[in-house]
């Protein structure tokens, strides 16, 4: 049985999370130390475990209804202990990054405070909370970057999965407006219309293609990604067939590929 403390923190996914930063971290640096490896690892899985834990402090009444098996609803922990147990981790994967560098400590920071207040408030506000979860999704790549000293490398990965992971949001969203407009919820194709949205998701998942062969990180990279690609490409007919769910899962798909090419591309060292 997996240990309270642990299971609100939602580890597969703080798995993934560090797994991205640990690729960042391998194309910014072929031979990194043992300790910067251990430390970025264990620093974005402590920051992406404490806004999972804090997520769930602040959607303890929604959750109760939703997802009543969760921690806090079930009284496994009491919402005062997940909220002290998110700030202490939000305070040990900040100490580890210190530790690694002054770069890396201010992205932690950063993302820490958007985190919180995402959790907060700003995962109900059309726009802002797509681009929060896109930023910091593409963010685990900048600190690789960061803690491999450079950042610049990593630039491209970053605004390849912001991109992606915002053209999935908003396909996500589109696929919910009947629930969420039950909901009383104001996302951002209720606001401007399912058609616009689309829009943005096209121009978002469009972009991440284009940035895909800009990125300086070597032929067999490229023969990858070009693999991905091609998944996106049918999460764009998806999109202009206007099929939320197929284009969502298409663009999940192409995120996990391009995951995969860039995981290609530091094994490979850019060849």
């Amino acid at each position: 049985m997996v240990p309270v403390m642990l299971e609100i923190m939602r580890p597969g996914n703080c798995l993934m999370a560090s797994v991205a930063a640990l690729i960042g971290l391998m194309i910014a640096d072929p031979t990194p130390e043992a300790f910067v490896i251990g430390s970025v690892f264990l620093a974005v899985f402590a920051v992406t475990g404490a806004g999972n834990v804090v997520n769930d402090y602040f959607d303890r009444e929604i959750d109760s209804v939703n997802r009543p098996r969760r921690p806090v609803p079930r009284g496994a922990i009491t919402p005062q202990k997940a909220l002290t147990w998110s700030l202490v981790l939000f305070g040990a994967g900040c100490l580890l990054a210190y530790f690694i560098n002054l770069l890396a400590l201010g992205i932690c920071i950063f993302n820490s405070i958007l985190l919180y207040l995402y959790a907060r408030n700003l995962k109900v506000a059309p726009l802002v909370g797509n681009l929060s979860v896109s930023y910091l999704t593409g963010s685990t790549f900048l600190f690789g970057g960061a803690a491999g000293e450079n950042v610049k490398i990593c630039a491209y990965l970053f605004l390849l999965a912001t991109l992606a992971t915002m053209s999935r949001e908003i396909e996500k969203d589109i696929e919910d407006v009947e629930g969420d407009k039950a909901c009383g919820a104001r996302t951002l194709p209720i606001v401007i219309g399912e058609r616009t949205a689309s829009y943005i998701a096209l121009i978002s998942v469009l972009g991440a293609i284009a940035l895909s062969y800009l990125a300086p990180l070597g032929t067999p990279y490229l023969i990858a990604v070009t693999v991905a690609d091609a998944i996106f490409l049918v999460a764009v007919v998806r999109i202009l067939q206007g099929d939320a769910t197929k284009a969502q899962h298409a663009l999940k798909m192409g995120m996990a590929a391009a995951l995969a090419s860039f995981l290609v591309a530091a094994v490979s060292g850019y060849l």
